[in-house]
């Protein structure tokens, strides 16, 4: 497993990254892009920033971990780090009562503190729910290497109608060396790692069988 490192860059953010509760932020691109680098780095600089808990569904540093839907309706004053979302999304659990509650709870979530970053292979395939909810969204676009160092690209968009127009703003580059340790890049690899977030188990005993009398 690789290491999780609390020796981070300080703070930084680009001036137009200005998130604030209730904003929902999407990192989208194919696998091994740097998706999922952004959106650690930006959990955890939001989080440093704007004096907010750091929680996540995947081990990164300094944050407390997600796995239950009870999880995510008890989140205030947070940034929410939702890795990989459609896993969650896809799943046929998120067909429940308590999953269709909580998205339509999370309109609430800027009431109750609560930013979300969340990653995806791509947009248009993400939950139309929360796809609607999306304001900002980064696409990766390629990496490079200069003087010695491997830089990823990314696309930033807004999506200020919610009607699946994306439109371009910027495009710049992250030095990945800057983030290495943020967060465990070989968590899925074990059989025991999940990033699914999930109704929580039934404690309730399995109620009795009735049995037919002839």
């Amino acid at each position: 497993m690789s290491v999780v490192s609390a020796d981070l860059p300080l703070p930084r953010l680009l001036p137009f990254e200005r998130y604030y509760p209730g904003a929902f932020v999407g990192v989208f691109g194919a696998l091994r892009s740097g998706k999922t680098l952004m959106a650690c780095r930006l959990g955890l600089v939001l989080a440093r920033s704007l004096g907010l808990d750091l929680v996540s569904n995947i081990p990164v540093a300094g944050a407390r971990r997600v796995a239950t839907l009870d999880d995510l309706a008890a989140l205030r004053g947070a940034v929410l780090v939702w890795d990989e979302v459609q896993v969650s999304l896809d799943s046929r659990e998120w067909a429940s009562e308590a999953a269709r509650a909580l998205t339509r709870d999370m309109i609430l979530w800027g009431k109750r503190g609560v930013i979300c970053v969340y990653t995806s292979p791509s947009f248009a395939t993400v939950d139309v729910r929360l796809r609607r909810l999306t304001q900002y969204v980064y696409v990766t676009a390629g990496r490079y290497r200069r003087n010695g160092a491997d830089y990823a690209v990314y696309r930033w968009h807004e999506h200020p109608y919610a009607d699946d127009v994306l439109v371009e703003r910027y495009r710049f580059a992250l030095r990945l060396s800057d983030w290495y340790g943020v967060y465990d890049t070989l968590y899925g690899a074990s059989p025991g790692d999940s990033l699914a977030i999930l109704p929580a188990p039934s404690s309730a005993p399995a109620p009795a069988i009735a049995r037919r009398r002839g």
